[in-house]
């Protein structure tokens, strides 16, 4: 394993993610997420401001990412999807090279991003769908790099503004920084470091991981809407902030553990190991428990949460692979037997492969069939709203004609009270617009525009017995 050159490593990474997440490449929605990211992104790129024109939840950087993203590869949703698989091998590379740097062995570099790699690519939920975690972590991957390889002084500046990168896709990310410098003082405590060295350091990451924020703050304070930033960024994001008990959250975690093994047992396993790399260990338990206490505050309890810890999960998991095999208790041996463990590693790449084929290439894709029916018919100024499948907008070249693109925004009371929106407003908003097509996924959705449908629309269409297409008739 010492011998083979990392592009080699990183090829092979590629390989696995491309192969791993080969049927999920190809249906329109996986999660509506996505989808929020994709649409949100095509109004940028349309000259409109995010969080002025078109509003969500999530921090800047997302719609920035994928707008850069579709600037460089077009509009098709596979390479998008073949994007966030790059970016998986990426941030399992900088795992790998990360722990080489950090003093793991081969064995357990390699099985830190083959894990990563597994962990992101089985639950729907969990990775398959891209999301905010697909992609930050990727900057948290290199700042890790750059930080484990004890680099000279100016560097750390360079990992703190990687780490900052992160941060305005998913403020989250401040609990790996913490982690990063809490360790570096932590070293300089135990005698291992000058506290001014450790100061400097972490100091320096510090302002680089602000500057990014910092700019902007910057942009919307000189476009003149510095308080709407404000107010979705600190306002709605505390309103979303939930108190669940300690059953929920240890249940919560538990889920994570079980669902993920045997990853949870090689990582309990080395974190009590005194055979595996001390400060790995340290760096390891740190690292997680930060993250651990970044998906369970916020009190939501979404699996894709789990994304981010599954850096620190894999980094110490990887371990188990460093400890040499004959000193392993004779039970467990098994699990480091190549003849065993290989074919086992391949029929999990086989069975996820057929489950992806099932349950994403097999699956109707009603938005791609929505869009086949509506596209030869639209004109350029042509209106056209969906209550759901956001995605629509984006197979027909269209921008939503209300502000809100996740559909949960602006039809759940709880989004409507956090970010105060009148919906009885918006929606007269909506017809004033007239839009030429309106398309509802389930009848019940259609009943807030009964009146308005039987006044001025006609049923042109009817998909997969789920699907209303409805076109304005006066």
């Amino acid at each position: 394993m010492q011998r083979i050159r990392p592009f080699v490593i990183f090829l092979l990474f590629l390989g696995v993610a491309l192969l791993l997440r080969f049927f999920s490449f190809f249906p329109s929605v996986i999660n509506h997420d996505e989808s929020t990211y994709i649409v949100i992104s095509d109004t940028l790129l349309a000259g409109y401001t995010y969080q002025v024109d078109y509003i969500d939840t999530k921090p800047a950087g997302i719609f920035l990412l994928y707008a850069l993203l579709q600037l460089l590869l077009g509009k098709s949703i596979l390479l998008l999807r073949i994007a966030a698989a790059v970016a998986l091998a990426a941030t399992s590379f900088f795992l790998y090279r990360a722990k080489r740097s950090f003093g793991s062995r081969p064995a357990a570099a390699v099985a830190a991003g083959m894990m990563y790699l597994f962990l992101n690519s089985i639950f729907t939920y969990y990775g398959v769908s891209p999301n905010t975690e697909t992609f930050f972590n990727l900057f948290t991957a290199l700042a890790l790099w750059i930080y484990c390889s004890r680099p000279p002084l100016w560097a750390y500046f360079i990992a703190g503004l990687s780490l900052g990168l992160g941060f305005v896709i998913k403020y989250v990310v401040l609990f790996d920084g913490l982690a990063f410098g809490l360790l570096l003082l932590w070293q300089a405590w135990q005698g291992k470091g000058q506290w001014a060295a450790a100061w400097s350091k972490t100091l320096l990451m510090a302002l680089g991981a602000a500057l990014p924020f910092l700019a902007v703050i910057a942009y919307y304070q000189h476009i003149g809407h510095l308080e709407e930033f404000w107010f979705y960024t600190f306002i709605v994001s505390g309103r979303y902030i939930e108190s669940k008990g300690i059953l929920d959250n240890l249940t919560f975690f538990l889920d994570f553990i079980l669902r993920f093994l045997p990853v949870s047992f090689f990582f309990f396993y080395a974190l009590f190991s005194r055979k595996v790399h001390l400060p790995s260990r340290q760096l390891g338990l740190l690292w997680a428990l930060l993250v651990l206490l970044a998906v369970l505050l916020p009190g939501k309890l979404f699996g894709h949460y789990f994304i981010q810890f599954m850096l620190p999960f894999c980094f110490l998991a990887g371990e188990f692979f460093a400890i040499p095999r004959e000193t392993l208790p004779k039970g467990l041996r098994w699990l480091r037997q190549p003849k065993i463990a290989y074919p086992l590693l391949g029929l999990l790449l086989v069975s996820n492969l057929f489950l992806q084929y099932k349950d994403y290439y097999l699956k109707p894709d009603y938005p791609r069939q929505v869009a086949a029916f509506l596209a030869p018919q639209l004109a350029a100024d042509d209106i056209v709203y969906t209550r759901n499948d956001q995605i629509t907008y984006h197979l027909l070249g269209k921008l939503p004609p209300l502000p809100y693109v996740h559909p949960s925004l602006f039809w759940e009371a709880q989004h409507l009270a956090a970010l105060e929106i009148s919906r009885e407003k918006e929606i007269q908003k909506l017809k004033d617009q007239h839009p030429r097509f309106m398309i509802f996924r389930n009848p019940e959705y259609a009943l807030p525009f009964t009146e308005f449908l039987e006044k001025e629309y006609r049923l042109v269409k009817v998909i997969g017995e789920r699907v209303s297409i409805y076109e304005r008739v006066r």
